[in-house]
């Protein structure tokens, strides 16, 4: 049964008419769809306010359905991220790959230990901080925090969260945090000392400099310390005794100062210190102290100088002065007086000026450098006295003294007597320019002539022709009479070739035996061929030195211009080469340069730089040649040989490169080399094998051979008795006390001696009785033609001297069975040669040893 519900009355008394059923449902039907509606409307305007706040915020949020792994955004999560505008529903792990790679696996940790109940965070949520990539390539930082959600069961079933972009602020923290460290580097790289103080009395800020300069410790001075105490301990230590008066009494009865203060104290370590006090609107102080110790030492120091300039400028022994812009001069110190006959220093008040250049132009030139340049430096000029008119010369040095704004109010000098200092220059210039023994002049003024003569023939048609000259024999002269005797017939020659020539050639000294000729002038070949004539004719003449008659040649190489080169360079090259050319066609003659004749010295050059090459590369190598004992077949050692395999010409001879080695110098490197190279081979040899190594005529000139011996021997370890030195008879030939004695110390070492090629010399007798060698070794020439009475003779009579002097005596170069009989015959100890071993690298060399001793 349904209760009945009150009928409406229209009025007191009336019954109302009574709607239908279906009437009362539509209507409450209507109701409801008004509230949904409305509902709908105010759920619209909060997700209006809510994306609006998201979007001012710069927020948004998200929830996780922990059931399926995905998760729906916000639009604010949406702008944030850059991505899925659209808001579709996302897999998880495609949400956290948007993060940067970098923190991609901390935001899937959280995210995990969130979904598996495992978070420590209130609420079984989560929190980081993580960096995110847009696809633009931007990176943004958000603050992320989750909360999670559970069913009536207690079961995690989402988690929302709430992403918040930090961007700007991350920016500004690291923006605040570079400032602070920029202030803090900036105050520790201050020169100064700083210390700030709060209204409170306390130390707000301060830097290391200030502890330094006060001597403070952390424990006295720190942030927050009481700036009263720090007062305090500074007077205990009797600090502000020498500070003025009145800052003196701030300090002691404390407070801060009214307006900025600053006063300088000296520290009880005698260090002044100024201390700059500057109050703050906000009622706090700051207080910076300088150390002026250096700056107030080099005051003392610039005032004891300036007494000692004013010293010096009154008493220096050369002129000093200062002037005006136009050369009238202010002040002049005494000598500057004496040095224009000024007697006791003493000039008058008026026109004394700065105009005393013998040449006018000079004074101008002067003043004009000294405005261009600011300073003149050592202007040497002739110059006449103000007393008595006499010429002197000076040196003088000035500069210009500006004021405060670098405008030029005076200059300042020095003037010195320069006129024994002129003459030395020209006796020094003479001497530039002119050999001192002949008093020709030398290759630089040569050049300059040859220069000069090529452009005045250019310019005004004609020739010039260059006459290179070498003297044939000399080094015999100089060597047998000795080379005061050389330098006798240098002048001579000199003398000789300048009066065969006509007046307006020339002729030089290029050094040691070598002269040059210039003859300017028209005509030809004709003419420059009869002056070489006469030169050779007039240089050949014999020379008398001390009684005994000496007579050298002289080979001439001529170059003409414009036919045989365009500058002076090429032409005198071009001679030079001719020279070579006069000498291999016999001495004592000339010839005119042509064009096939650089091609010989071209190919000479080239190979003087692939030896260069070679020697720095490791190109060179030795090979080794066995020597045997002719009494019993033992091997005695090995004589290292140097080989050449040119990465061009293949194997070239040693005849080939030594000889061009000894003319460059270069055998001296390659020399050395091959003594610490077989002395490095040999230490490893078995027994007692010695290894012989040839030693040039070059190295000895040169000083070091001994020293390079030693540290052969050194380095390698190898005893000096299985070391032994091949020399030459040409060795001996050259300054033989200085040889001899050099042969003496090596000997001392316990260095063996031998002398190679014997028998091709001059004077082998007489050195083997001022020198005991260790070995004589007879040239291969001898065993040669061994069969021939002569050589044969001198064979015998070797090694006679051999067993007289106790000497081993090697053959050389025996190649037949028939010459090894003979030679053991004849009484040599010991042979060498291509029937009993090659040379051939170490390791073979070894190996043929090895094979004969099983044999």
């Amino acid at each position: 049964m349904t209760a009945s519900r009150p009928v409406p009355h229209s009025d007191r008394g009336a019954a109302a008419p009574v709607r239908p059923a279906h009437e009362a449902e539509a209507t409450e039907h209507r109701r409801t769809e008004a509230h949904l509606v409305e509902w709908e409307a105010r759920l619209r305007a909060i997700e209006a306010a809510h994306a609006m706040a998201e979007h001012i915020a710069a927020f948004g949020h998200w929830r996780i359905d922990v059931a399926t792994r995905t998760i729906a955004w916000s639009d604010g999560i949406a702008r944030i991220f850059g991505r899925n505008q659209e808001r579709a529903t996302l897999p998880l792990d495609t949400h956290i790959g948007f993060y940067h790679p970098d923190d991609v696996e901390r935001v899937r940790s959280a995210m995990d230990e969130a979904l598996a109940g495992r978070s420590r965070t209130l609420g079984g949520g989560y929190e980081h901080r993580s960096r995110l990539l847009r696809p633009d390539g931007e990176v943004r930082v958000v603050a992320v925090h989750g909360l999670g959600e559970h069913d009536d069961a207690g079961r995690l079933v989402s988690v929302f969260g709430v992403c918040l972009d930090v961007t700007e602020l991350v920016h500004s923290e690291q923006r605040l945090r570079q400032t602070g460290e920029a202030m803090r580097a900036t105050l520790e790289a201050m020169d100064q000392g700083l210390v700030m103080i709060g209204p409170d009395d306390r130390v707000q800020v301060h830097n290391q400099r200030a502890r330094d300069l006060l001597d403070l410790s952390d424990e006295v001075l720190h942030e927050g310390a009481s700036f009263a105490a720090v007062r305090r301990h500074l007077a205990e230590r009797g600090e502000f005794r020498s500070a003025p008066p009145e800052a003196r009494e701030w300090l002691e009865r404390g407070g801060f100062p009214t307006g900025i203060q600053g006063y300088e104290r000296r520290r009880p370590d005698g260090t002044i210190l100024e201390t700059q006090l500057a109050p703050m609107a906000s009622g706090g102080l700051v207080c910076t102290y300088t150390d002026l110790t250096e700056r107030r030492q080099g005051e003392a120091a610039l005032r004891s100088a300036e007494a000692d300039y004013q010293s010096l400028f009154q008493n220096a022994v050369i002129g000093v002065y200062r002037a005006r812009l136009d050369g009238g001069i202010v002040q002049a110190n005494r000598a500057l007086a004496r040095l224009h006959g000024y007697g006791g220093g003493l000039m008058p008040a008026e026109g004394f000026n700065h105009d005393w250049y013998v040449e006018p132009d000079r004074h101008t030139a002067f003043l004009k450098c000294l405005e261009t340049e600011g300073h003149v430096e050592d202007f040497v000029s002739e110059v006449r006295r103000h007393v008595g008119g006499e010429r002197i010369w000076v040196a003088e040095t000035a500069w210009v003294v500006r004021d405060a704004e670098g405008k030029p109010v005076w200059f300042e000098g020095t003037v010195a007597d320069a006129t024994e200092r002129k003459r030395a220059q020209a006796l020094i210039e003479h001497m530039a320019r002119h050999d001192a023994l002949t008093g020709l002049p030398n290759r630089r003024l040569f050049q300059e002539t040859l220069s000069r003569e090529i452009d005045g023939a250019r310019r005004d048609g004609g020739w010039v022709a260059v006459l290179c000259c070498d003297l044939d024999r000399f080094k015999a002269v100089n060597d047998t009479f000795g080379h005061p005797a050389g330098d006798a017939l240098l002048r001579v020659v000199a003398s000789r070739l300048r009066g065969a020539l006509r007046e307006g050639d020339g002729v030089a000294r290029l050094g040691g035996d070598e002269f040059a000729i210039i003859l300017p002038g028209r005509g030809g070949a004709r003419r420059i061929a009869a002056v070489a004539r006469r030169l050779i004719q007039a240089a050949g003449r014999p020379v008398d030195l001390g009684g005994r008659a000496a007579t050298v040649g002289v080979s001439i190489g001529v170059a003409v211009w414009p036919k045989h080169g365009d500058s002076a360079d090429t032409l005198f090259k071009n001679a030079d080469i001719a020279l070579y050319r006069a000498k291999d066609s016999g001495r004592n003659t000339f010839r005119f340069y042509e064009s096939g004749m650089a091609l010989a010295v071209a190919t000479r050059n080239l190979l003087e730089i692939d030896m260069r090459a070679s020697i720095r590369s490791g190109g060179f190598a030795l090979h080794y040649q066995p020597i045997f004992a002719l009494a019993d077949g033992a091997p005695q050692g090995f004589e290292a040989l140097l080989r050449w395999d040119h990465p061009v010409h293949g194997s070239i001879s040693p005849g080939a490169f030594i000889p061009l080695a000894e003319e460059s110098g270069l055998i001296t490197q390659l020399g050395a080399w091959a003594l610490h190279e077989a002395c490095r081979e040999a230490v490893s040899w078995p027994g007692d094998l010695r290894v012989a190594v040839n030693v040039s005529a070059v190295q000895f000139r040169k000083t070091g051979l001994e020293h390079s011996v030693m540290r052969a021997l050194a380095a390698s370890g190898l005893p000096a008795g299985r070391l032994e030195l091949e020399i030459t008879e040409s060795v001996l030939m050259q300054d033989s006390d200085a040889v001899i004695g050099s042969l003496h110390r090596l000997r001392a070492m316990g260095v063996r001696i031998a002398l190679d090629d014997f028998g091709t010399g001059y004077s082998s007798l007489s050195y083997l009785c001022r020198f005991p060698f260790d070995k004589i070794k007879i040239d291969r020439s001898f065993i040669r033609d061994i069969d021939e009475p002569v050589a044969a003779a001198v064979v015998r009579a070797v090694v006679g001297l051999g067993e007289r002097l106790g000497m081993a005596i090697t053959a050389e170069g025996v190649e037949t069975e028939e010459q090894l009989e003979r030679v053991r015959r004849k009484g040599c100890t010991e042979v060498q040669g291509f029937l009993l071993g090659r040379p051939q690298p170490a390791a073979q060399a070894m190996a043929l040893v090895a094979g004969r001793a099983a044999a």
